[in-house]
């Protein structure tokens, strides 16, 4: 079997972490591939080393080290290629890894192929112009439109099937995936839904109305955002927290389900209600 590992060595403990893993995995008589890029951290190791996207083109496994935006973005580019993922926690909460820290002998069930495959919903988001698309990027948590640098409100328009859905004026919208309703949308006051349910949130961030609040969409349709800005105040586009793209009064963003699937491997018996009891509610307690 060939596994590729993904380490985010910018998270304290995840170096260390990581030859624990290869060791691990070394015993199994698995071949292990680490990007190219940290060839001088693990030279030691027992790993081979390729450019990161070969590796993970023509692994059978992609494991993520670090914390859940680790795994997340693994995720991401492991299911171009339908790959499964599994999530290492070495960060804060890991709602989206599989294996804790003093858990790496489960690695076993990983090479046997004792696991189970928890699919997880993306999304698609678009920025058209006179109807042509500008851009377009997958999201396996959220698309969030808001203000850019002064604390102003902006006007956000939502269309859903043509229809109009809301008028708002908000700090921005959250439009987030099932998976992605436990990271921003919930703590801007958005329900928690379980990644089986396959649906689209649209959560308002800070509305001036005390009548807007979350809507659930299904997950066949499409919403259409616009966002109204002044001169002074260009709303942004930022997609699972990455880099952030101004967006004029002429744009809209198209949000819709994705044809494409994040694949967690799934090595303990613990569902979605557990998992949130333990890594949220429990340790905040």
């Amino acid at each position: 079997m060939n596994i590729s590992v993904f380490p985010n060595l910018l998270n304290n403990g995840v170096e260390e972490l990581s030859r624990s893993v290869f060791s691990v995995l070394s015993g199994l008589n698995t071949n292990v591939y680490v990007s190219a890029a940290l060839k001088n951290q693990f030279k030691s190791s027992s790993v081979f080393f390729g450019e990161s996207e070969e590796i993970m083109k023509n692994c059978d496994v992609a494991i993520a080290i670090g914390g859940d935006g680790t795994t997340l973005n693994v995720a991401k580019k492991a299911a171009d290629y339908g790959k499964y993922v599994l999530g290492i926690n070495a960060g804060r909460l890991g709602f989206m890894s599989g294996l804790e820290q003093d858990e790496l002998e489960l690695l076993r069930n990983v090479v046997k192929g004792n696991f189970e495959i928890d699919e997880r919903m993306m999304l698609v988001a678009e920025i058209v112009k006179s109807g042509n698309v500008l851009s377009s990027h997958q999201c396996l948590n959220d698309v969030v439109i808001s203000r850019g640098n002064f604390a102003r409100l902006i006007d956000i328009n939502i269309t859903c099937s043509g229809r109009s859905v809301s008028n708002m004026r908000a700090d921005g919208i959250i439009i987030s995936t099932p998976t992605g309703s436990t990271a921003y949308s919930m703590a801007a006051g958005g329900p928690v839904v379980s990644p089986e349910a396959e649906c689209i949130l649209a959560t308002p961030i800070c509305p001036h109305s005390l009548m807007d609040r979350s809507i659930i969409f299904s997950s066949d349709k499409e919403l259409v955002v616009k966002a109204h800005n002044d001169k002074m105040n260009i709303p942004v586009l930022t997609v699972d927290g990455e880099d952030a793209i101004n967006i004029d009064s002429d744009s809209e963003i198209h949000v819709r389900a994705s044809k494409t699937t994040a694949k967690l491997i799934k090595l303990k018996p613990e569902n979605f209600y557990e998992i949130l009891n333990k890594k949220i509610i429990e340790r905040r307690a």
